[in-house]
């Protein structure tokens, strides 16, 4: 309900009577972000793509590279008065709100600007708002392609609760509400837009109930804000925090022992006050959902964006025509080749590239206000592999790594991810990986679950120089569920495309999420001497429970070659490994470049090197089952022992 403003007039005396004691026990405004069924299950299906761009945030952090990119987030702030004119938040307050805000945001390469200058909302209603209200105010004022702010002087739940402020996670609406004495407070704003960037309070998904993440950090990726250099936190706020942002509780687990949480994270229900930081891991995941599921914001007045002609080629050096398509510019700086050093300041500059593969910044200026966009791996020059070849995705944390491009064609986030393990949608999808048949082996797959029926996602390898006259690839693929559609198999050469090399595989292959690979081979010899690329191309079927998923792409000479028989003649025993814990190998052969590796069964790593004698010295592994995996000019054959 409204505020009643009598009733508080008539309340003032008795809280005047009591003001030391309501000092030390403030009854503060809530955050309103509700934590969804929907906005769960869309952060579960995009968790595995969040999960691999944190790790490209912190090889960028690590290495020092890309330091200095910062990418330009457009706003569209809508202030509120009352009718007549008066009150709501002035454009100083909002200039430093901002100010604030980017100060926060820069360390996940980021920063804010407004668009379009501010609307003002001048409504007695609205100024007074209540959450019931949101689709009316939204829908006559939203603009779409930015984050719409609103600053009003008092927001309240549906339930009567006076509230700071509120934002919607990921897969939800491109709006935050805040009270103007929150947004100016230095931390409930940057706080909101966390949300908006797939931060969870860092007591978990409920004010209610307890966290269920552990102080000694075990279960720290699943469970409270699933980020795991934030501490466990029992749900902070000003009773259990002192003045001095000191955590004066002694709250225990499940286990029994102590939370020991801090009062400084921005994610917190701290004293606002006291919030002063986000963790490292927080950044990354601001950064991560801005790279994949909060990337499509542009202003229509001041918006920067370009194009090249071509973005990738097979030769050592590539001349490249740069265009900007960007709007309300009068002045561009390029960063054309990942330096950090302007190169260009023309409007559409060219550029010579050789061997390597680039980000590009483009920054821009309208006179006023200056804004920044970088393309990751824009520019793919040379990179060019040889037969034989083979990938197992192991090594990948994003599907666009060495020379792979994964694209989302309709542009409606189907598109080609890496994961371990399940899929994120129950009742599709595998359940393992084909390379170590384990959960931690690293596949490719399409997600469904988000998109539409008909969308395309393709995934086209580097450059492969055919050398061999019977050249053959096969690859592993995994197609369950119920509405799978279809995966195709394309060969680029320097003649233009042939579209479907093979039959088009369509619909459901597998049986259940258990079942095994099925493997599909391609004669490749009429391509000797040519250079190519390999593209598999994606069709999404008609609903969600349809994840297509490939593995183990290998190139080399004719699968039925003696390289095959080789590594099939290779017996192990004893099996199991009791005594001595040495591994015989039988009938090995003469031939000195086989190599192996042992993962254990979770795929782990834990032995590698050549095969050059006839034993393999297990003894320092413990009991357990594990997996031999041989390797012999790009044939692999995989053999599972326990150790006893």
């Amino acid at each position: 309900m409204k505020r009643n403003t009598t009733q508080f007039l008539l309340n003032s005396f008795f809280l005047l009577i009591t003001i030391s004691l309501s000092a030390q026990n403030a009854v503060e405004s809530e955050c309103g972000t509700i934590s969804t069924p929907e906005s769960q299950q869309y952060w579960k299906n995009t968790k595995p793509t969040i999960k691999k761009l944190e790790k490209e945030f912190f090889k960028m952090i690590n290495s020092g590279s890309r330091v200095s990119i910062v990418n330009s987030v457009p706003i569209k702030a809508h202030i509120i008065r009352k009718t007549d004119g008066t009150g709501g938040l002035s454009e100083s307050e909002l200039n430093a709100a901002m100010a604030n805000m980017n100060a926060f945001y820069a360390n996940a390469f980021m920063e804010f600007f407004l668009c379009d200058g501010i609307n003002y909302i001048d409504d007695d209603n609205y100024y007074d708002f209540q959450k019931s209200e949101e689709v009316a105010l939204t829908s006559a004022n939203n603009v779409n392609g930015l984050i719409n702010i609103y600053f009003t002087d008092y927001v309240e739940s549906n339930t009567g609760n006076s509230l700071c402020g509120y934002a919607y996670y990921p897969g939800g609406d491109d709006v935050i509400l805040m009270a103007n004495n929150c947004a100016i407070n230095g931390s409930t704003l940057p706080h909101e837009v966390g949300h908006f960037f797939s931060l969870r309070h860092t007591h978990g998904p409920s004010n209610t109930v307890l966290t269920t993440e552990l102080v000694n950090g075990s279960n720290c990726d699943t469970d409270g804000d699933e980020i795991c250099d934030t501490p466990a936190d029992p749900q902070l706020s000003y009773s259990n925090v002192d003045a001095s942002c000191v955590y004066i509780g002694a709250i225990t687990d499940s286990n029994g022992d102590t939370f020991v949480p801090d009062p400084n994270n921005i994610m917190s229900y701290s004293r606002k006050e006291c919030r002063t930081l986000f963790s490292s891991e927080q950044y990354a995941r601001i950064y991560a959902t801005y790279r994949s599921v909060r990337n499509y914001f542009s202003c229509t007045t001041l918006n920067v964006d370009f194009s090249a002609d071509v973005t990738e080629d097979c030769d050592s050096n590539l001349t490249i025509n740069f265009t900007d398509n960007s709007v309300g510019a009068t002045s561009w700086q390029w960063d054309i080749d990942s330096d950090n050093t302007i190169d260009y300041t023309t409007q559409n500059p060219s550029h010579n590239f050789s061997t390597g593969i680039y980000d590009v910044t483009l920054t821009v200026s309208d006179g006023t206000n200056i804004i920044t966009k970088t393309y990751f791996e824009y520019i793919k020059v040379g990179t060019q592999k040889v037969t034989p070849i083979e990938e197992d995705f192991e090594g990948f944390d994003l599907a666009n790594k060495d020379g792979w491009v994964a694209k989302d064609i309709n542009g409606n986030g189907y598109n080609w991810m890496v994961t371990n393990g399940k899929t994120p949608s129950s009742g599709t999808g595998p359940e393992v990986d084909n390379t170590t048949g384990t959960g931690s082996g690293s596949y490719i797959y399409t997600e469904a679950s988000g998109s539409n029926p008909g969308d395309v996602a393709e995934y086209t390898s580097p450059c492969i120089n055919i050398s061999s006259s019977n050249a053959e690839l096969e690859f592993a693929y995994h197609m369950f569920g119920a509405n799978t559609g279809e995966l195709h198999m394309d060969i680029i050469t320097d003649s233009g495309v042939i579209m479907d090399v093979i039959p088009a595989i369509v619909g459901q292959q597998q049986t259940s999420q258990a079942d095994s690979y099925l493997k599909q081979k391609v004669d490749l010899s009429t391509y000797v001497g040519q250079t190519v690329k390999i593209r598999f191309r994606a069709i999404r079927g008609a609903s969600w429970d349809g994840d297509i998923a490939i593995d183990d792409m290998r190139i080399y000479a004719n699968l039925l070659s003696t390289d095959k028989n080789v590594l099939n003649a290779i017996e192990i025993y004893p099996n199991p490994v009791v005594s001595n814990k040495v591994l015989n190998i039988k009938s090995h052969p003469s031939s000195n470049n086989i190599s192996y590796e042992i993962t254990n069964i979770v795929g782990q790593k834990v032995l590698k090197g050549a095969l050059t004698e006839k034993q393999i010295n297990v003894n320092k592994l413990t009991s357990g089952a594990y997996f031999l995996i041989l390797k012999h000019e790009g044939i692999k054959t995989i053999k599972k022992f326990i150790i006893q």
